[in-house]
Order: structure tokens, then C-alpha cells, then sequence
């Protein structure tokens, strides 16, 4: 026998069988996550939903979700569907979402290994708490478009649950020094504020001031935070409901706690309102409908990729990955500190998401008018997407980034395992791999809007066509749109829903 043939012949077969594996994981790869990333390849799709295109909105969202993407999928079709007037198959859509999103939260991480070797795309997407939130949201539209008032109050309900579920499930996985702010936000008071009247709407009077009770305190707690305003009407509806069901004591108890909530402002004479005064205005005049617009503007901050470098030591032999990747996260913020007095052998180029909410829209608010003289009202900022996103990403951040050095290292500690075992093709092979499955996760729900802003105007029974004045920064008038035969009630609620681009 030939030992030195045989050596090499054995070494061929290594590696050949190593670039076979790469091979079928890089194929595998291609065909699960693709090469672009998840926002490259729903460009089209905010401005189909802007241009009123639904079906073709509808068709990038079946040709560009992946296996991995289904989450997302249900909930950009319920979404899409629900602004096209298809209420009904939006709630089919969204009530799908909410049972992936079950499935998933409890579904073993097993494909987390995988993404080790490629990127995060090979992970199943689990909705962030503040998407997971909207869902019961615009449920609730749907069902109240539909005339499914029971159907509407049951998600009224949900919607807070919904909420304070997943940023449990999320904390979770996070490090306690990373909570901070995102473990604040675990009350929404945007939701809790249109849960209250929904119950109001249906003369559940003491579900209404509980939830209207609760919504004071997360934005009284929470406003700064979030970037939004108090409504000024929230303060009247407890106002009101306390003097119908004789909550007197519980209405005193929050105007000490709550004092933001309850803003008497001044007179027309410049002096500041008694409490007589704000009680005389929460009142509903009689015979008087309230209608209820919710006018949703711009798109949600989306995630781009971004690329960085981290270095390989010279003499290190990384035999604890994970420490190594908190090590190189730990220094990011100071690169010369981190190389100092240490040998680089190698620099690792990866790929990670970073949220752009650098871009606001322009639609700040909006000026509605009833066309009956005195009628109107300036819609108040109340849910904040973009903020409730910014939140949540810096929570997740330093997760985010240790995964994707860790991923980095996994492939460059691969690399140099398949030079050692095959020579310098299998290194080649190794880190060509790695190179092209190197893609940042940017997966989010592209089409959720930016901010909800609220308006509420009492009016005499009839029909109206509101006038709604879009404002920009420094109140300047953008463009006027028009809302045809708004119908009121006498004591009844009317409840509006809009989306401007």
C-alpha cells in the first residue's frame, strides 16, 4: 500500500465531502431565505397600499413571503384586506395570525441552530408585542364595519391582554440591564383607551371606566415615553361615567394621580377653569351622537441591513463562542480599546438590522370639521408605532447583535475547521458559504401605520360629510379630504377609521 496515495486520496474525499455539505446547506439556504432581504423585497408594497392598489399589494405579499415569513404573511394580508373594505377575510386573515403567532411563541428554537450557519431569516418571524397588540385593534374595526357590535366588545378585551402577553414573552429572553424602558410599556394606553369606548359604546358603563381608569394611568405614566398626547377627551369620558355610576372617590383618587389626564385649561377670559366647568363639558349634550374618527397616518419605521466588521485575535482559540461574542459587543463602542495590545489575524464582516425612524411622514395631525359652525375639532397624537418599535428594537439590540457576531464567528471558526480538515478549497468553500448567507434580518409589519390620531366631536343627529384638514409641522395645511355621510345617532357612538399616506 502506497501510504502517502492513500493520505491523499483520503484528503480529496474529505473534501469533497465537505464541499458537498456546503453545497446542500448553501442550496438549502437560497431556498428558505433567499438573498435579499426581507424590506428589499417588499419594496413595492407600501406603495402599492398608498396608491389604493390592493390586489397587486395582495400579490407581493404572496410571491415574496417565505416559509419562514407566514406570521407576517396573515398579518400584511389582514391588514391590506381590512383597507380594501374585505372586512370579513381581513379577520379571517388576522384570526390565522394570532394562531401562528401561538403556535410560534411555543414552538421549540430547534431552528435557531440552522441560523447559526447561514442567518436569522431561517428562524420563523415572531411579531413584536406592539404588532401582536394591533391585531384585536383593527379586529374591532372590522366587526364594527360589519355591525358585529358583540364581536367587537370581546376584542375591546383582548387587546390590552394581547399586549401585556407578548412583552412577557419577550422580557423573557432578554438580559435584565436590557429591559428598561420596554418593560414600561407593557400597558398600552392607546388600546386601553379605545377598549373603554367600545364598552361605553355598548353601555358597559363599569368595563369602561375600569378601562378608561387604566388608559389614564399608562399615558399619564407613559406619554413622554411613548411620544404622544393625552386626548383631552379621556379625562371627560371619566368625568362622566364616574358621575353616572356614582364613582366619586375613584375620580379624586385620579385626579391626584393622573393630573395630566385632567387639564381644565382656561376660560375665554384667560382664567383657569373650575372643576364645575370640565364636568359641564364632559357631559354629552342631549340628544347628541358621538362620533369617533381614528385617523392612521404614514408607515411604521421599517428595519434596513448594515454591515460592520469585528476582529479575529491571533492565538485565540475562541473554544467559547459565546463569551467571545459578548466580549466583541462589549467593545463595539470602542474598537481602539478593544484591539489594543493584541495581534488581528482576520476581520469578520457580517450583516444586522438597524430601525430607520430618522424619516417621519408628514402628516402630523389633522383639523376635522362637521360643516356645522363650531363643530370641529384637532385630532390628538394617541399610539405612536415608530416609538413603540424604537422601544422595543433597543431592547433587543444587544441580543440582536451578539446573535449576529456569534454567527459570525460560528462561520469564520468553520471556515478555518474546513482548512485544517481539507485544505485550503474547503476553507474556500467554507467562507464563500458564509459570505453569501450573510443577511441581516429585516423583517417587521411593513404596513402598519405611523401613528393613530384621534378626534372626537359631539353633533345633533343627521348625516354629515367631515372635512378633515391634514396638518404638517408648525400646524401648515398639507391637503383637505373628505369623509361622505357620516351618520349620527341620538346617545349612539360612530366610529370611523381612516388611513392617509
Amino acid at each position: 500500500m502506497n501510504f502517502p496515495e492513500t493520505l491523499a486520496a483520503l484528503r480529496t474525499r474529505t473534501v469533497a465531502r465537505i464541499v458537498a455539505v456546503l453545497g446542500v446547506l448553501f442550496l438549502l439556504t437560497i431556498l428558505t431565505t433567499g438573498c435579499a432581504t426581507y424590506s428589499d423585497k417588499m419594496k413595492n408594497l407600501k406603495p402599492q397600499l398608498a396608491n389604493g392598489e390592493f390586489d397587486k399589494a395582495l400579490e407581493t405579499v404572496e410571491e415574496e413571503s417565505g416559509s419562514k415569513d407566514r406570521l407576517l404573511y396573515y398579518l400584511e394580508r389582514g391588514l391590506i384586506m381590512h383597507y380594501a373594505d374585505r372586512f370579513a377575510e381581513s379577520n379571517e386573515a388576522f384570526s390565522a395570525a394570532e394562531r401562528t403567532a401561538d403556535e410560534l411563541y411555543t414552538k421549540s428554537i430547534s431552528e435557531g441552530a440552522f441560523s447559526l450557519f447561514s442567518n436569522d431569516n431561517a428562524i420563523s418571524y415572531r411579531a413584536r408585542p406592539f404588532e401582536m397588540a394591533m391585531v384585536p385593534y383593527y379586529k374591532g374595526l372590522n366587526y364594527i364595519y360589519l355591525g358585529q357590535r358583540n364581536e367587537a366588545q370581546v376584542e375591546a378585551r383582548r387587546a390590552s391582554q394581547l399586549m401585556s402577553k407578548y412583552v412577557d414573552a419577550t422580557l423573557d429572553g432578554l438580559r435584565e440591564e436590557d429591559k428598561g424602558d420596554f418593560e414600561k410599556i407593557r400597558n398600552n394606553p392607546f388600546l386601553l383607551y379605545y377598549s373603554g369606548m367600545l364598552y361605553d359604546w355598548d353601555g358597559s358603563l363599569n368595563d369602561a371606566f375600569i378601562a378608561y381608569r387604566n388608559a389614564a394611568v399608562a399615558y399619564q405614566k407613559n406619554h413622554t415615553l411613548l411620544n404622544v398626547d393625552i386626548p383631552p377627551s379621556l379625562g371627560a369620558d371619566l368625568t362622566r361615567i364616574a358621575g353616572r355610576i356614582g364613582f366619586r372617590e375613584e375620580l379624586k383618587q385620579l385626579h391626584k394621580s393622573c393630573p395630566d389626564v385632567f387639564v381644565l385649561g382656561k376660560d375665554d377670559e384667560g382664567l383657569p377653569k373650575t372643576r364645575e366647568d370640565y364636568e359641564k363639558a364632559a357631559a354629552w349634550r342631549s340628544g347628541n351622537g358621538e362620533v369617533v374618527l381614528l385617523l392612521e397616518s404614514g408607515f411604521v419605521a421599517q428595519k434596513n441591513q448594515i454591515r460592520f466588521d469585528f476582529p479575529i485575535f491571533e492565538g485565540e482559540a475562541y473554544s467559547d463562542p459565546g463569551y467571545w461574542s459578548w466580549q466583541i459587543w462589549a467593545g463595539m463602542g470602542n474598537m481602539q480599546a478593544l484591539v489594543r495590545g493584541r495581534k488581528v489575524e482576520y476581520w469578520v464582516s457580517v450583516a444586522a438590522p438597524e430601525l430607520d425612524d430618522s424619516r417621519p411622514g408628514p402628516v402630523v395631525g389633522a383639523r376635522v370639521t362637521a360643516g356645522v359652525a363650531g363643530d370641529h375639532t384637532v385630532t390628538t397624537r394617541v399610539e405612536n408605532c415608530t416609538r413603540q418599535s424604537r422601544i422595543t428594537f433597543d431592547a433587543e439590540k444587544p441580543s440582536i447583535f451578539f446573535k449576529t457576531i456569534l454567527r459570525g464567528l460560528t462561520k469564520y471558526l468553520t471556515t478555518r475547521g474546513a482548512e485544517k480538515a481539507g485544505g485550503s478549497w474547503a476553507g474556500l468553500a467554507a467562507n464563500i458559504f458564509g459570505a453569501v448567507t450573510e443577511s441581516a434580518d429585516t423583517r417587521s409589519w411593513l404596513t402598519l401605520p405611523e401613528h393613530v390620531n384621534l378626534a372626537r366631536i359631539s353633533l345633533p343627529p343627521g348625516t354629515y360629510d367631515l372635512q378633515v384638514e391634514l396638518l404638517g409641522r408648525n400646524g401648515k395645511k398639507l391637503s383637505t379630504q373628505v369623509i361622505p355621510g357620516v351618520e349620527v345617532l341620538p346617545g349612539d357612538w360612530t366610529f370611523i377609521s381612516r388611513r392617509v399616506f
